[in-house]
């Protein structure tokens, strides 16, 4: 019997532990997503919470955030006014974290 409990408990400690490891990543790609954010600059045109300006669109309210790979393609191969940031390693690299800031602002919105 307390083999059965030992087994049960070892499986929710696991289950426990893969769900604050993947909370922990989350946080961390939103954090990095942040820091990306504000070191390359978007904020001169998308605004300091990423709401936009009268030129220059939303970034918590658009469509686009929803699906990760039009957002990529975005912001790698530009669109319209934005310019292309796939030359920019640290832009390329961190798009993920970028998308995970914006998606994280966006449900902070609602």
């Amino acid at each position: 019997m307390s083999k059965k409990f030992s087994v049960v408990g070892t499986i929710v400690a696991g289950a426990l532990l893969s769900v604050a490891a993947q909370s922990a990543f989350a946080d961390e790609a939103v954090e990095n997503g942040e820091k990306l954010y504000k070191r390359e600059r978007c904020e001169t045109c998308h605004g300091p919470t990423a709401e936009g300006s009268a030129a220059f669109p939303s970034l918590v309210a658009s469509p686009k955030l929803k699906n990760k790979e039009e957002f990529t393609k975005i912001v790698l191969e530009g669109k319209g006014a934005m310019p292309a940031f796939k030359a920019n390693k640290k832009v390329a690299d961190g798009v993920d974290s970028l998308f995970a800031y914006l998606n994280d602002l966006a449900a902070k919105k609602k």
